[in-house]
């Protein structure tokens, strides 16, 4: 009982000196003089709901959760558009969205399914590894009640960097050709061409041939190793002689 009694008289005396802590808090920000706020408050409008509010108030939004890739097909009519769907889509999925999105009316629809190549690239395109089929694509080509013929391309493409993605592509390609996993296979076009000028400059007399120890600035003068050694070249070389004859 005593034991319960300290217990309670030491919480009390917690949430006093609690309580107290706060007043003085709230007084000492009483005191402290506001700063203005910058921003203008948030006009909503009148008729503006909030999320907390039941879906029968609320306005309902439903937004597609797929991609549907629209294709330049020049060499179709143009009553005729084709379209990359995902796999589970169906005709009646694409009539439906073309017609509630767009007011696109269509007569008819084909479909089938992509079937992708083999290949030991990685999905992210830097690696290479097992043998693997990427997932295939689904393209249905509609035909159209009304035709749609695409916009001309721009002839300016400046705005849009292309001469850089050019440029960084061939950059990949040549890299992948010199880097990737096929490359010990092809021929290393630089050296080819570097090799057939100098051949050229060679046979066409602008260019005297050297040996690649002369070119590299070696010595391998027998005659002066042997000297060096303490002994004459002329005599080893007629040494040599006269033991390869006996």
């Amino acid at each position: 009982m005593v034991r319960e009694k300290m217990d309670k008289l030491a919480r009390a005396a917690y949430f006093r000196d609690l309580h107290n802590r706060k007043i003085e808090l709230s007084k000492k920000l009483k005191n402290k003089p506001r700063m203005r706020s910058i921003h203008k408050p948030l006009r909503l409008p009148s008729d503006w709901v909030g999320p907390w509010e039941s879906l029968k108030k609320r306005k309902q939004v439903f937004l597609p959760d797929f991609t549907i890739t629209l294709i330049r097909t020049p060499f179709l009519p143009p009553r005729y558009a084709s379209f990359y769907v995902p796999l589970n889509f169906t005709k009646l999925d694409i009539r439906d969205y073309l017609k509630r999105a767009y007011g696109v009316k269509t007569l008819r629809v084909r479909s089938y399914v992509e079937q992708q190549k083999i290949t030991r690239v990685s999905k992210d395109g830097l690696s290479h590894g097992r043998l693997r089929r990427p997932k295939s694509r689904k393209k249905m080509t509609v035909e159209l009640v009304e035709p749609f013929v695409w916009p001309d391309p721009p002839e300016d493409y400046s705005p849009w960097d292309r001469d850089i993605f050019l440029n960084n592509r061939k950059w990949q390609d040549e890299y992948r050709d010199v880097r990737g996993q096929d490359s010990f296979k092809k021929p290393n076009p630089t050296a080819r061409t570097t090799f057939t000028e100098a051949a050229k400059e060679i046979l066409d007399g602008k260019k005297v041939w050297r040996p690649t120890w002369q070119a590299l600035g070696l010595n391998y003068d027998r005659t002066s190793v042997a000297n060096r050694f303490g002994g004459n070249g002329s005599d080893s070389k007629s040494e040599s002689n006269s033991s390869s004859s006996g």
